[in-house]
């Protein structure tokens, strides 16, 4: 099935200065550097960026944010309701039409190397690999039945947390092995 069957597109605001943090503003910045390959949104502790700009359509819970300039990752736009989001131009957002996908597993797919070698396919090159949002609703992807989805997406959450889990612990072992040979 093709995105766009399932998906309407738009792209991320378009900002015609540099990003500046704007102290009591009231829209927050999703940046490219925010949006990880394992599908997570990740901000730094002085993120996310404040701004005073209105966008017309600000970012709505589970749209899908598909970084695609330079790197191609997607997570899911998960950021509590009630707060005004936005994102730049380099992100197109994904807005699922029906109950037959799931926000996560399509963020899943897209990361997934079978998905990678799909964008790869589809980027266009100037400086920086890109795709473009004409060729990203063109991307065909497999639709498994809504149990199987969600059962890849339990997967996918299960391996990312013992990703994490076996990095900390490493960390600390590191920590313990140094403090003994001081």
């Amino acid at each position: 099935m093709r995105i766009i069957d399932f998906c309407s597109l738009r792209v991320g605001h378009s900002f015609r200065n540099r990003l500046l943090h704007v102290p009591g503003g009231l829209t927050k910045l999703i940046q490219p550097r925010n949006i990880c390959e394992d599908g997570d949104l990740m901000f730094r502790s002085d993120e996310p960026l404040l701004t005073d700009i209105t966008p017309r359509n600000p970012l709505r819970k589970n749209e899908v944010l598909v970084l695609n300039k330079g790197r191609f990752a997607a997570a899911v736009f998960k950021e509590p309701e009630g707060e005004c989001w936005a994102t730049s131009s380099s992100v197109i957002i994904l807005t699922l039409r029906n109950e037959k996908v799931l926000p996560e597993y399509l963020a899943l797919f897209i990361n997934s190397p079978k998905g990678q070698r799909k964008l790869e396919r589809l980027q266009e090159m100037s400086s920086v690999p890109f795709v473009t949002r004409r060729n990203l609703e063109i991307l065909s992807i497999p639709i498994p039945n809504i149990e199987k989805q969600h059962e890849l997406v339990v997967l996918n959450h299960a391996i990312r947390e013992y990703r994490r889990n076996v990095l900390e612990k490493t960390e600390i072992l590191k920590k313990l092995l140094n403090s003994e040979l001081e």
